[in-house]
């Protein structure tokens, strides 16, 4: 998420219409790419791989194929084939059609998601991920990840149209004020308005909440920084460097703290 520091990164979320109609496209498509990814692994992969779909298929009770399922997912992860890991998770889901078989195939559309270059590709495993939101709150009206998720989903969906994206994810900071994914989102849709004190009052409860949150401490050290607080954005990149986070991205914020004056 720090990629690019400084230049506030835009937030992960997509356009719900046409998501029933498409749908049965949208599986298809998925299908055939994860077909077509066995070709772009090596021959110890594909073996591995074969081995993995074998047991799975043959899962003799829903405990087996959970546990094959989160083999095949986290293969799929190791090869950076996040499609493909979000297609066996619903398959699961399909299956067994439970809340939490659901949840687990939205959260990995949503990983995918979030990690897909092709416009076609982010906007179909966007609207997977939306839908299989749906599923779980049809099980558990009252599940508040799905309706956060959903609601940042729905605003990338509907860029003409992001109102009800936002509103889904407010709603669950007014059930819950300390759920600290909502607030995050929260912050993040009022930084890309550039409405950067409200921005800076989410991201400041959140890491109240939680100090160890790396990706909020940046985020609100990028606030900062719009409204012309340079120690702060110090005191907030100093905190970064406390947590565990990728050495590049030390290193980028060693140099911004160096920077200020």
């Amino acid at each position: 998420m720090v990629l690019g520091l400084f230049a506030l990164p835009k937030v992960v979320v997509k356009n719900p219409s046409g998501i029933v109609s498409q749908e049965a496209i949208n599986t298809k498509k998925l299908e055939k790419e994860s077909q077509m990814h066995t070709t772009n692994i090596s021959e110890e992969q594909k073996k591995r791989l074969l081995i993995l779909k074998n047991n799975w298929n043959k899962a003799a009770d829903e405990k087996d194929q959970n546990q094959w399922t989160d083999s095949l997912v986290s293969f799929y992860k190791t090869i950076n084939q996040w499609d493909s890991a979000a297609f066996y998770a619903e398959k699961t889901a399909t299956k067994q059609n439970s809340e939490a078989a659901w949840l687990k195939a939205a959260e990995n559309y949503f990983e995918a998601f979030t990690f897909a270059l092709d416009t076609n590709k982010v906007r179909i495993l966007g609207e997977k991920g939306y839908q299989a939101y749906e599923k779980v709150l049809e099980k558990n009206p009252d599940n508040l990840l799905a309706q956060t998720k959903m609601g940042v989903l729905y605003k990338y969906l509907n860029p003409q149209a992001p109102m009800k994206g936002i509103q889904m994810v407010s709603a669950v900071v007014k059930k819950d004020p300390n759920n600290e994914l909502a607030l995050f989102y929260l912050g993040t849709f009022f930084a890309e308005r550039g409405a950067f004190p409200e921005a800076i009052e989410r991201f400041e409860q959140v890491v109240r909440l939680n100090p160890k949150n790396p990706d909020a401490w940046i985020y609100l050290a990028q606030c900062y920084e719009e409204t012309n607080k340079p120690q702060k954005v110090k005191e907030a990149l100093e905190k970064v460097l406390r947590l565990e986070v990728a050495p590049e991205i030390k290193k980028e914020i060693e140099k911004k703290i160096k920077s200020i004056k």
